[in-house]
């Protein structure tokens, strides 16, 4: 089969498109390799600050596109798959359409009907727009961005993509759970891939400082511009300062825009890894962590731990969450007392083992 990937988050189409390739498929992927991350691309696009760097980028586009043709199946990574406003992404969508077989959707990240539920609909108890019936900072910041993705163009693009894709996937259950009611049985949860073959698993305490007294070593991964949104710099606060409370217990490490072979490797000498605050669910980084058996501090909603059939206790994910206060206690709690760190981390490697493999997500990918 040939199959053409449109667009990347976090490595997710590219990952995907590597393990294609190992079943005997030919597999090709336009992106911005993720901009400082560094991620694989066939195809590079990249849109450059101002008005020049639009040009540029529409002129790579209108030589690009026209030449994608004959793939048997076409993945976008988001409504959103190319950086361009709503009406010039249409004239390539519909360009895609007639060049090529059938057009799925992958349902990841920001857009009109995400944002729509996260901000008014009764869905989600909490998101990064909205925490019960209040407007979180990242909102408040900048309301004019949130009423920006509702607005009546991104609506009308959003009902054209949804009823003209031969189908979808989700790959987180938020993302699921936002969709469903609108795409019915053309949308398949196949969760999200990560290579297990690229992150090798170490025990928590590899270097047996732990346990003997040796401080617990928190990381946090900072994208530039989003540190509001996914919670990072409230995560990064509160532990800083626990780790000026409690320096002999505590250490902190902080990266920005590092690229991801880099970041993986500075992670994988941390203990806790805390991902992100509003998420329902583990999303890549924190799989990440916990492939090569760090503890993630992430979501690990009800909805979550049904997809992965889990309870609560069971679960190996330090679960954060704005409803659940004192974070700086948790974290206090775990530096004196490390102990259950070292089943979570063991664990966490034998959840993603069996729900997040790529080698077990593609083949979902190919059911549909």
């Amino acid at each position: 089969m040939k199959i053409l990937f449109v667009g990347d988050y976090s490595n997710l189409h590219a990952c995907m498109a590597k393990e294609l390739r190992r079943l005997g498929h030919h597999v090709d992927v336009l992106s911005d390799r993720g901009g400082y991350m560094g991620t694989q691309a066939d195809f590079f696009v990249r849109r450059e600050p101002g008005k020049l760097g639009g040009v540029k980028y529409l002129f790579r586009l209108f030589n690009l596109i026209p030449t994608l043709k004959g793939y048997d199946k076409v993945f976008l990574i988001n409504p959103n798959f190319l950086d361009l406003r709503p009406g010039k992404i249409k004239y390539f969508f519909d360009m895609l359409r007639r060049n090529n077989g059938a057009v799925y959707l992958t349902l990841a990240g920001d857009e009109y009907n995400f944002v729509r539920e996260c901000w008014q609909g009764d869905i989600f108890r909490f998101s990064e727009y909205r925490v019960g019936n209040k407007p979180t900072e990242y909102h408040e910041m900048n309301p004019a961005h949130t009423f920006a993705w509702l607005a009546d163009v991104n609506r009308r693009w959003s009902e054209y993509l949804y009823d003209y894709i031969d189908g979808a996937v989700s790959v987180l259950p938020e993302y699921d759970m936002a969709a469903r009611p609108l795409l019915g049985d053309k949308l398949k949860f196949i969760n999200l891939p990560v290579d297990l073959e690229t992150l090798h698993y170490t025990p928590l305490d590899f270097d047996g400082t732990l346990l003997k007294g040796g401080p617990l070593r928190i990381f946090i991964g900072i994208r530039q511009g989003m540190e509001v949104q996914k919670g990072t710099a409230y995560m990064w606060g509160v532990a800083k300062e626990l780790e000026r409370e409690m320096p002999d217990k505590v250490a902190v490490e902080c990266v920005r825009n590092l690229p991801l072979k880099d970041y993986l490797d500075r992670m994988r000498h941390s203990h806790l890894v805390l991902d992100q605050l509003y998420s329902y669910s583990p999303a890549t980084n924190a799989l990440q962590a916990m492939a090569m058996g760090r503890v993630a501090g992430s979501g690990a909603e009800p909805e979550y731990l049904a997809s992965v059939n889990l309870s609560e206790a069971e679960s190996p994910v330090f679960h954060l969450s704005p409803l659940i206060p004192d974070l700086k206690e948790r974290l206090r709690t775990l530096a004196l007392d490390p102990h259950p760190l070292i089943a979570m981390g063991a664990d966490g490697r034998r959840l993603v083992e069996e729900h997040n493999d790529v080698r077990i997500i593609a083949p979902k990918l190919l059911e549909l």
